[in-house]
């Protein structure tokens, strides 16, 4: 129950910081206004929206409409609600962070494992120094170079599109681009925590039994090691959500962080909060998996 509390102050905090921010980058009603306006409408419009009063009564009606499930209209396209914008981007943002969650756990886990089994060989340098080049490339130059060898010289791939358009093939280079950062810390992580487990008591007990090795490596190491394995998961997923604003726009991906940019361009204030608040959600609902997670895979770790 306590971690559902701070979830739900989390949420709140969230809604609050978000309100206040968007407030202070400016009245979007000038934003909105056609030259030559009159007064007249000006004012109708701010009465449309409640921009015309205080701000703490602003920000208790977007509380109330939160809770009930009501995040009003867009500002900018043309009065479509606002959560079932979001709602049609979803799928393909899911699509997206799936595949890069998958390819760098994935690879992590694989480079880790044999990084950990083969400490200080040739095989474990190599992946070394593979861990230190993909934390030094930022998400946006890795997808403008895919982009430039698979599309422009090669012409393997699309380079833009979402999967209604150019189907799965054109996952590859976006999934690509947004989980390679990562495979360098999941093989840096997997590889510490394997070695740790490996030169523990219990794993040693069962290797002395005569159990295959590749049994102990991959059902007794792995699962003594999958604690900080599962928390980097959780801290993943959500940088992946957050670095799927930059990469969605890079290759034109029409899903949740390529709205959100459209949205602060546009200053449409009701889809920026439905994204920021659902995206919140994600993430918070993620951490609660992984606490429960805890006490699945270690028996000595109770949830309050």
């Amino acid at each position: 129950m306590a971690r559902l509390r701070r979830g739900l102050i989390t949420l709140w905090l969230t809604t609050l910081v978000v309100f206040l921010l968007l407030r202070l980058t400016g009245n979007p009603v000038d934003f909105l206004a056609t030259p030559g306006m009159s007064q007249a409408d000006i004012e109708s419009i701010k009465e449309a929206y409640g921009f015309n009063r205080p701000l703490y009564v602003q920000y208790l009606i977007f509380l109330k409409n939160v809770v009930t499930g009501d995040f009003g209209k867009s500002m900018r396209w043309a009065q479509r609600d606002a959560l079932e914008m979001y709602v049609s981007r979803l799928p393909a943002t899911v699509l997206l962070v799936g595949a890069a969650l998958v390819f760098s756990m994935g690879l992590g886990l694989a480079f880790g494992v044999v990084a950990a089994t083969r400490p200080e060989s040739f095989v474990d340098r190599v992946l070394k120094v593979v861990a230190i080049t993909g934390q030094s490339m930022p998400a946006f130059w890795l997808g403008l170079l895919l982009i430039l060898l698979f599309s422009v010289y090669l012409g393997w791939l699309p380079s833009a599109g979402g999967p209604e358009r150019v189907g799965l093939q054109g996952l590859i280079m976006p999934a690509t681009s947004l989980g390679w950062f990562l495979v360098a810390a999941n093989t840096r992580l997997v590889r510490s925590a394997m070695l740790d487990a490996l030169d523990s008591d219990y794993v040693k007990m069962v290797r002395a039994k005569g159990m295959p090795y590749r049994v102990v490596i991959w059902k007794h190491a792995l699962k003594n090691a999958a604690l900080p394995i599962i928390t980097l998961f959780a801290v993943n997923f959500a940088l992946l959500l957050g670095g799927a604003v930059v990469t969605e726009s890079i290759f034109a991906w029409p899903g949740i962080g390529r709205l959100l940019v459209e949205s602060i361009f546009a200053r449409d204030y009701t889809v920026i909060q439905t994204v920021v608040f659902f995206s919140a959600t994600i993430i918070v609902l993620i951490n609660l998996v992984v606490d429960l997670c805890y006490a699945w895979l270690d028996p000595r770790v109770r949830l309050d």
